[in-house]
């Protein structure tokens, strides 16, 4: 009897360091961090470096990540490739050109809950979807300019519960259900209170229930609801202060404690805020070294390794972090 109750002391013990030891301390978290050495690179754009092609990324776009911490990007060469978290190549997806399960330009990457991989068609405005296997399965999506049709069409981003949200920068953020089927749009395009003048990057939040969007041109993330489709706050903006962007947000993503984790592309850095907007740190800086981006392009989290994914499009390379590098 003692001796069980000795054990059960441990164990209560035990569950409370971990669950101390799982939140930390944003306070620790409020500064550069300054060059962060990734975990992983690959990609290259010299002939004969790799076994295959596929290696060979022409500008790397949009980037993706399922369960699995499979990699997938979006590039000019090859539209959709596949890679392993340790970046191995696996498979290309999708061929450039216009019949069906072929892309003419990738904007945007997404992954489901059933690791299908949704990617953009921005020239043939549809969305072109690939089962977990890599498999073409189905395509959607028209020209037009009312909600469900695609003007220009751009980034997206899938919740939890499989929703799809498409960045169009001339009418806002169209909303479908796992079956394709249209929702309803989220946000307002112009200039005024409540309104989002350019619709870009997208990342969603089901657990504290927003859709972030990120502003082109302004340096600034919009926060919606994803329940109401109103606009709530906004965070960063123009300049070299904390948590300010220098020019563009080339990338959005939700990685753990519901933190958001940003790219600025001329600043070189990737930035990390809190669900309510607050800036928390900031990692990295233009170059052409290791831990250095060249334009980067999009960022994605692979939960199963807990890394951010990164495609550094003029270094022609997919550079991955461990979060643990950082406190996370």
């Amino acid at each position: 009897m003692k001796k069980a109750f000795v054990i059960i002391c441990a164990a209560f013990v035990m569950l409370m360091v971990v669950g101390c030891a799982s939140v930390p301390n944003f306070d620790e978290f409020s500064e550069d961090l300054g060059v962060v050495m990734p975990y992983l690179m690959f990609g290259d754009k010299t002939e004969g470096e790799h076994d295959s092609e596929a290696y060979l990324f022409s500008k790397p776009k949009p980037i993706g990540a399922d369960s699995q911490g499979n990699i997938f990007v979006g590039g000019k060469e090859f539209p959709l490739t596949k890679y392993s978290s340790e970046g191995a190549f696996i498979a290309i997806l999708a061929d450039r050109g216009d019949a069906e399960g072929e892309i003419n330009y990738v904007k945007g990457i997404a992954v489901n809950s059933m690791d299908y991989v949704y990617a953009t068609d921005s020239l043939n405005k549809r969305i072109n979807i690939f089962d977990n296997e890599g498999n073409f399965v189905r395509s959607f999506g028209t020209a037009g300019s009312n909600p469900g049709e695609f003007d220009d069409i751009g980034p997206i981003a899938i919740d939890s519960n499989d929703n799809l949200y498409v960045s169009d920068d001339a009418q806002g953020v169209h909303v479908f259900d796992s079956e394709d089927n249209f929702i309803k749009m989220i946000g307002d395009y112009g200039e005024g209170d409540g309104q989002t003048s350019e619709f870009g990057w997208l990342a969603t939040d089901t657990e504290v229930g927003q859709l972030y969007v990120a502003v082109d041109g302004s340096g600034r993330i919009d926060a919606y609801s994803l329940d109401t489709g109103e606009k709530l706050f906004e965070m960063g903006g123009l300049g070299n202060g904390p948590g300010m962007w220098e020019e563009d947000i080339e990338g959005l993503a939700v990685g753990p404690y519901n933190l958001l984790f940003a790219v600025d592309e001329a600043g070189g850095n990737i930035k990390v805020f809190k669900a309510d907007g607050t800036f928390v740190t900031q990692w990295g800086k233009a170059g052409l070294y290791e831990g250095e981006f060249a334009s980067t392009e999009s960022i994605a989290y692979d939960p199963k390794n807990n890394r951010i994914v990164v495609a550094d499009e003029k270094n022609y390379r997919v550079v991955s972090f461990a979060l643990s590098s950082i406190g996370l």
